[in-house]
Protein backbone atom coordinates (compact mmCIF):
# COMPACT_ATOMS: atom_id res chain seq x y z
CA UNK A 1 0.00 0.00 0.00
CA UNK A 2 2.50 2.22 0.89
CA UNK A 3 4.36 1.73 -2.38
CA UNK A 4 1.18 2.17 -4.04
CA UNK A 5 0.86 5.69 -2.54
CA UNK A 6 4.38 6.64 -3.22
CA UNK A 7 4.05 5.50 -6.84
CA UNK A 8 1.11 7.56 -6.84
CA UNK A 9 2.30 10.80 -5.73
CA UNK A 10 5.44 10.76 -8.07
CA UNK A 11 3.55 10.60 -10.92
CA UNK A 12 1.30 13.83 -9.66
CA UNK A 13 4.92 15.38 -9.16
CA UNK A 14 5.65 14.20 -12.65
CA UNK A 15 2.66 15.72 -14.35
CA UNK A 16 2.36 18.64 -12.22
CA UNK A 17 5.93 19.26 -13.12
CA UNK A 18 4.78 19.01 -16.82
CA UNK A 19 1.59 21.54 -16.51
CA UNK A 20 4.01 24.02 -14.96
CA UNK A 21 6.41 23.57 -17.84
CA UNK A 22 3.74 24.12 -20.75
CA UNK A 23 0.78 26.01 -19.87
CA UNK A 24 3.03 29.37 -18.81
CA UNK A 25 3.58 29.27 -22.91
CA UNK A 26 -0.26 29.20 -23.14
CA UNK A 27 -0.80 31.82 -20.21
CA UNK A 28 2.24 34.17 -21.62
CA UNK A 29 0.77 34.08 -25.36
CA UNK A 30 -2.79 34.91 -24.64
CA UNK A 31 -1.95 37.94 -21.98
CA UNK A 32 0.82 39.17 -24.47
CA UNK A 33 -1.98 40.75 -26.59
CA UNK A 34 -4.64 43.76 -25.42
CA UNK A 35 -7.02 41.49 -27.57
CA UNK A 36 -10.76 39.98 -26.47
CA UNK A 37 -10.90 37.26 -27.15
CA UNK A 38 -14.06 35.23 -27.97
CA UNK A 39 -15.17 31.79 -28.19
CA UNK A 40 -15.72 30.34 -31.89
CA UNK A 41 -17.62 27.01 -32.27
CA UNK A 42 -16.61 23.83 -30.98
CA UNK A 43 -14.52 21.22 -33.21
CA UNK A 44 -14.46 17.41 -33.82
CA UNK A 45 -11.45 16.25 -35.03
CA UNK A 46 -11.11 12.85 -36.56
CA UNK A 47 -7.50 11.33 -37.09
CA UNK A 48 -6.22 8.29 -38.77
CA UNK A 49 -2.05 8.40 -38.68
CA UNK A 50 -0.14 5.20 -39.43
CA UNK A 51 3.23 4.40 -39.17
CA UNK A 52 5.72 1.85 -40.65
CA UNK A 53 9.25 0.87 -39.78
CA UNK A 54 10.73 -1.16 -42.93
CA UNK A 55 14.36 -0.52 -41.61
CA UNK A 56 16.36 0.22 -38.47
CA UNK A 57 16.96 3.38 -39.30
CA UNK A 58 13.73 4.30 -41.50
CA UNK A 59 10.40 4.63 -41.88
CA UNK A 60 7.25 6.16 -43.08
CA UNK A 61 4.51 7.93 -41.91
CA UNK A 62 1.12 9.31 -42.91
CA UNK A 63 -1.79 10.70 -41.47
CA UNK A 64 -5.42 11.74 -42.59
CA UNK A 65 -7.52 14.51 -40.61
CA UNK A 66 -11.05 15.41 -40.93
CA UNK A 67 -12.73 18.52 -38.79
CA UNK A 68 -16.08 19.69 -38.44
CA UNK A 69 -18.03 22.26 -36.37
CA UNK A 70 -20.60 19.64 -36.58
CA UNK A 71 -21.52 15.84 -35.76
CA UNK A 72 -25.43 15.44 -36.86
CA UNK A 73 -25.12 16.69 -39.23
CA UNK A 74 -21.45 17.26 -40.15
CA UNK A 75 -20.33 20.69 -40.86
CA UNK A 76 -16.71 20.13 -42.51
CA UNK A 77 -14.38 22.63 -41.54
CA UNK A 78 -10.86 21.51 -43.00
CA UNK A 79 -9.98 17.86 -44.68
CA UNK A 80 -6.16 17.06 -44.72
CA UNK A 81 -3.67 14.53 -45.71
CA UNK A 82 0.23 14.66 -44.77
CA UNK A 83 3.26 11.79 -45.41
CA UNK A 84 6.43 11.67 -44.74
CA UNK A 85 9.85 9.87 -44.70
CA UNK A 86 11.57 8.98 -41.17
CA UNK A 87 15.31 8.60 -40.58
CA UNK A 88 16.16 6.91 -37.31
CA UNK A 89 19.66 7.93 -35.59
CA UNK A 90 21.18 5.83 -32.65
CA UNK A 91 20.85 8.33 -30.34
CA UNK A 92 16.98 8.28 -30.12
CA UNK A 93 16.65 11.23 -32.55
CA UNK A 94 14.06 11.03 -35.38
CA UNK A 95 14.57 13.04 -38.56
CA UNK A 96 11.29 13.66 -40.81
CA UNK A 97 10.78 15.34 -44.65
CA UNK A 98 7.53 15.51 -45.79
CA UNK A 99 4.71 16.51 -48.12
CA UNK A 100 1.25 18.00 -46.58
CA UNK A 101 -2.43 19.11 -48.52
CA UNK A 102 -5.00 21.42 -46.15
CA UNK A 103 -8.31 21.88 -47.71
CA UNK A 104 -9.87 24.69 -45.74
CA UNK A 105 -14.03 24.31 -46.36
CA UNK A 106 -15.47 28.19 -46.64
CA UNK A 107 -19.30 27.20 -47.44
CA UNK A 108 -20.12 30.85 -48.08
CA UNK A 109 -17.84 31.44 -50.98
CA UNK A 110 -18.38 30.77 -53.96
CA UNK A 111 -14.93 28.98 -54.09
CA UNK A 112 -15.67 25.99 -51.54
CA UNK A 113 -12.15 24.82 -50.96
CA UNK A 114 -8.87 27.12 -49.87
CA UNK A 115 -6.03 25.14 -51.09
CA UNK A 116 -2.77 24.91 -48.92
CA UNK A 117 0.56 22.99 -49.89
CA UNK A 118 3.29 22.39 -47.33
CA UNK A 119 6.75 20.98 -47.05
CA UNK A 120 8.00 20.11 -43.83
CA UNK A 121 11.09 19.20 -41.92
CA UNK A 122 10.85 17.63 -38.32
CA UNK A 123 13.15 17.02 -35.63
CA UNK A 124 11.61 14.17 -32.81
CA UNK A 125 13.53 12.93 -29.48
CA UNK A 126 11.91 10.73 -27.05
CA UNK A 127 12.96 9.93 -23.40
CA UNK A 128 11.39 8.72 -20.03
CA UNK A 129 11.03 10.47 -16.73
CA UNK A 130 10.80 6.68 -14.70
CA UNK A 131 7.17 5.04 -16.23
CA UNK A 132 6.78 8.86 -18.05
CA UNK A 133 7.12 9.12 -21.86
CA UNK A 134 8.62 12.56 -23.10
CA UNK A 135 8.30 13.50 -26.47
CA UNK A 136 9.90 16.99 -27.64
CA UNK A 137 9.28 17.71 -31.46
CA UNK A 138 10.25 20.71 -33.41
CA UNK A 139 9.21 21.00 -37.07
CA UNK A 140 9.16 23.62 -40.08
CA UNK A 141 6.66 24.45 -42.68
CA UNK A 142 6.85 26.01 -45.81
CA UNK A 143 3.46 27.26 -46.67
CA UNK A 144 1.79 27.94 -50.00
CA UNK A 145 -1.23 29.41 -49.08
CA UNK A 146 -4.66 30.57 -51.37
CA UNK A 147 -6.35 33.14 -48.89
CA UNK A 148 -9.37 35.38 -49.53
CA UNK A 149 -8.33 38.93 -50.38
CA UNK A 150 -11.15 40.64 -48.79
CA UNK A 151 -14.92 40.45 -46.90
CA UNK A 152 -16.69 39.66 -50.14
CA UNK A 153 -15.19 35.89 -50.57
CA UNK A 154 -15.04 36.20 -53.95
CA UNK A 155 -11.23 36.71 -54.99
CA UNK A 156 -8.27 35.03 -53.77
CA UNK A 157 -4.34 35.20 -53.08
CA UNK A 158 -1.52 32.91 -52.95
CA UNK A 159 1.15 33.84 -49.91
CA UNK A 160 4.10 31.97 -48.91
CA UNK A 161 4.98 31.86 -45.43
CA UNK A 162 7.27 29.79 -43.17
CA UNK A 163 6.09 28.67 -39.47
CA UNK A 164 7.88 27.04 -37.01
CA UNK A 165 6.04 24.66 -34.54
CA UNK A 166 7.39 23.01 -31.08
CA UNK A 167 5.44 20.34 -29.12
CA UNK A 168 6.17 18.93 -25.59
CA UNK A 169 4.23 15.70 -24.99
CA UNK A 170 3.99 13.76 -21.75
CA UNK A 171 1.98 10.44 -21.19
CA UNK A 172 2.14 8.03 -18.38
CA UNK A 173 0.10 4.52 -17.14
CA UNK A 174 -3.04 4.60 -15.71
CA UNK A 175 -3.35 1.33 -14.34
CA UNK A 176 -0.66 -0.94 -13.57
CA UNK A 177 -2.68 -4.63 -14.02
CA UNK A 178 -0.33 -7.08 -15.85
CA UNK A 179 -3.31 -9.10 -16.00
CA UNK A 180 -5.53 -6.79 -18.07
CA UNK A 181 -5.16 -7.08 -21.91
CA UNK A 182 -5.69 -3.18 -22.84
CA UNK A 183 -3.46 -0.28 -21.85
CA UNK A 184 -4.85 2.82 -20.69
CA UNK A 185 -2.53 6.00 -20.14
CA UNK A 186 -2.77 9.76 -19.78
CA UNK A 187 -1.67 12.04 -22.13
CA UNK A 188 -0.85 15.80 -22.14
CA UNK A 189 0.74 17.90 -24.45
CA UNK A 190 1.30 21.77 -25.83
CA UNK A 191 2.26 23.15 -28.82
CA UNK A 192 2.77 26.45 -30.21
CA UNK A 193 3.19 28.25 -33.66
CA UNK A 194 5.87 30.68 -34.28
CA UNK A 195 5.89 32.77 -37.73
CA UNK A 196 9.25 34.28 -39.52
CA UNK A 197 9.11 37.99 -40.55
CA UNK A 198 6.54 37.25 -43.31
CA UNK A 199 3.58 39.37 -43.23
CA UNK A 200 0.80 37.04 -41.25
CA UNK A 201 -0.87 39.60 -39.28
CA UNK A 202 -0.25 41.87 -35.84
CA UNK A 203 1.44 39.27 -33.50
CA UNK A 204 3.89 36.49 -33.97
CA UNK A 205 2.47 33.69 -32.37
CA UNK A 206 -0.55 33.00 -34.17
CA UNK A 207 -1.74 29.71 -32.53
CA UNK A 208 -1.38 27.76 -29.01
CA UNK A 209 -2.72 24.07 -28.48
CA UNK A 210 -3.37 22.32 -24.77
CA UNK A 211 -4.40 19.23 -25.71
CA UNK A 212 -5.58 16.46 -22.36
CA UNK A 213 -6.77 12.95 -22.51
CA UNK A 214 -6.69 8.95 -22.60
CA UNK A 215 -5.26 6.63 -24.94
CA UNK A 216 -6.52 3.21 -25.14
CA UNK A 217 -4.00 0.72 -25.98
CA UNK A 218 -5.76 -3.08 -27.03
CA UNK A 219 -3.70 -6.36 -27.98
CA UNK A 220 -2.25 -5.74 -31.46
CA UNK A 221 -0.88 -2.28 -33.38
CA UNK A 222 -3.99 0.06 -32.85
CA UNK A 223 -4.30 2.44 -30.14
CA UNK A 224 -6.91 5.26 -29.97
CA UNK A 225 -6.67 8.57 -28.42
CA UNK A 226 -9.58 10.43 -26.75
CA UNK A 227 -8.48 14.19 -25.70
CA UNK A 228 -10.06 17.81 -25.11
CA UNK A 229 -8.31 20.56 -27.08
CA UNK A 230 -8.15 24.10 -26.24
CA UNK A 231 -6.85 26.19 -28.85
CA UNK A 232 -5.72 29.69 -29.07
CA UNK A 233 -6.45 31.14 -32.79
CA UNK A 234 -5.55 34.36 -34.36
CA UNK A 235 -7.24 35.16 -37.33
CA UNK A 236 -5.05 38.10 -39.12
CA UNK A 237 -8.03 39.14 -41.76
CA UNK A 238 -10.87 39.84 -39.14
CA UNK A 239 -7.31 40.76 -36.49
CA UNK A 240 -9.48 38.78 -33.69
CA UNK A 241 -8.55 35.60 -31.62
CA UNK A 242 -10.96 32.92 -31.04
CA UNK A 243 -10.95 30.51 -28.27
CA UNK A 244 -12.15 26.82 -29.51
CA UNK A 245 -13.04 23.99 -27.66
CA UNK A 246 -12.06 21.18 -29.36
CA UNK A 247 -12.59 17.29 -29.08
CA UNK A 248 -10.30 14.73 -31.40
CA UNK A 249 -10.26 11.23 -31.45
CA UNK A 250 -6.81 9.62 -33.36
CA UNK A 251 -6.00 6.00 -34.35
CA UNK A 252 -2.76 4.91 -34.43
CA UNK A 253 -1.47 2.18 -36.44
CA UNK A 254 1.77 1.02 -36.31
CA UNK A 255 3.44 -1.90 -38.11
CA UNK A 256 6.93 -3.70 -38.22
CA UNK A 257 8.03 -5.05 -41.44
CA UNK A 258 11.90 -6.07 -40.36
CA UNK A 259 12.23 -9.36 -41.10
CA UNK A 260 16.03 -9.47 -39.97
CA UNK A 261 17.14 -8.65 -35.96
CA UNK A 262 16.14 -5.51 -34.85
CA UNK A 263 19.08 -3.88 -33.42
CA UNK A 264 17.23 -0.89 -32.31
CA UNK A 265 14.19 -1.13 -30.37
CA UNK A 266 12.72 1.70 -30.11
CA UNK A 267 9.01 1.80 -28.54
CA UNK A 268 7.11 3.92 -30.99
CA UNK A 269 5.11 6.80 -29.13
CA UNK A 270 1.55 7.58 -30.05
CA UNK A 271 2.26 11.47 -30.81
CA UNK A 272 -0.75 13.48 -31.23
CA UNK A 273 -0.69 15.95 -34.66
Amino acid sequence: MLKQVFTYNIRCSIMETGLKMFFPFFVLFFLSFPIQAQFAKPQYWFTYNHTGRFDDRWSYGFDINYRTTGLIPLNSSLTAGRVGLNYHTSTGFRITGGYAWFGTFASEADQIWLHEDRAYQQVQYNHKKGHINVVHRLRIEQRWRQQFTDESLDETVSTFTNRYRYLIQFDGPITEYPESKIGFRWQLANEFFIHNKEEVGYMLFDQNRSLAGVLISPPGNMSVAVLYQLIVQQQPFLRETFLINSFRITLFQTLDFRKKKKTINEEEIPVVD
